[in-house]
C-alpha cells in the first residue's frame, strides 16, 4: 500500500505476515465488533480508491490528490489531529483559572466485571464526576466545572479503567488556601466504592 506507506503501526499490522487478519482468525469471536470497525477503517484511510479531493494551484497549475481519510479512533494519524483538535478547543473554553487533576479508579476485583459489561463504563465516568460535584456544593455551596475522560487501560496495556478529571476550585485563592487537603480521600474512596457496587448489582 503506498498510501501511508510509512505508517510503522500500519507496518505491523498489514505487513506480508497478516498480523491483524491472523489475529482475528484465531480470536475474532472474542474481539468486540467495534474494534475491529475500527481497525479496518484505518486500514483503508487514506487509500485513493475510497475518494479524494483534487486541489489545483491558480498560479502555477500544480495539481495535488488529497485522499479523504477515515477520522477513526484507532488511526494514529487520523486521532492525534482530533485530539489536539479538542485540547484547543478545551483550552479556550475553560476558565483562566487553576485546576487540580484527579484521577479515580476501581478496585482489581471489580475490573473483570466493567470488562464484561462495558455500558457500565459511562456510568462510572458519571458516578465519578457526580461525587466531586456533590463534595463542592457540601463543602463550598457551588458546582464546579469539570472536564472527564475514561480510559479503559493502565500503563502496563491491562484492563485497568480510571476516569480523569480536572476541576476548578472557588477561586484562585482558595485553591491554593487549601491545596492538597481540598478533599478528603478516605471519604470520597468510599463514596467511589458505594456506587461501583451499586451499580454492578442492578
Amino acid at each position: 500500500m503506498e498510501f501511508m506507506k510509512n505508517n510503522i503501526l500500519r507496518q505491523i499490522f498489514f505487513d506480508n505476515e497478516r498480523h491483524w487478519d491472523r489475529f482475528v482468525e484465531k480470536y475474532g469471536d472474542r474481539i468486540r465488533p467495534i474494534v475491529v470497525k475500527e481497525v479496518e477503517k484505518f486500514r483503508n484511510c487514506g487509500n485513493p480508491r475510497n475518494g479524494f479531493k483534487i486541489l489545483v494551484c491558480e498560479g502555477c497549475h500544480d495539481i495535488r490528490i488529497v485522499p479523504y481519510r477515515c477520522k477513526g479512533r484507532f488511526c494514529t494519524t487520523c486521532s492525534s489531529g482530533e485530539t489536539e483538535e479538542w485540547s484547543r478547543m478545551m483550552a479556550e473554553d475553560v476558565l483562566q483559572v487553576n485546576h487540580r487533576h484527579v484521577v479515580f479508579t476501581i478496585d482489581e476485583v471489580l475490573r473483570e466485571i466493567f470488562q464484561r459489561h462495558r455500558h457500565l463504563l459511562k456510568p462510572l465516568m458519571d458516578e465519578a464526576v457526580g461525587i466531586i460535584q456533590e463534595w463542592f456544593k457540601k463543602k463550598f455551596k457551588m458546582t464546579p466545572g469539570i472536564i472527564a475522560g475514561l480510559h479503559t487501560f493502565g500503563a502496563q496495556m491491562n484492563f485497568n479503567p480510571h476516569v480523569h478529571m480536572r476541576n476548578h476550585g472557588r477561586n484562585e485563592d482558595k485553591w491554593r488556601v487549601e491545596g492538597i487537603r481540598l478533599y478528603t480521600v478516605s471519604n470520597v474512596e468510599k463514596t467511589m466504592a458505594d456506587r461501583c457496587i451499586e451499580a454492578n448489582t442492578q
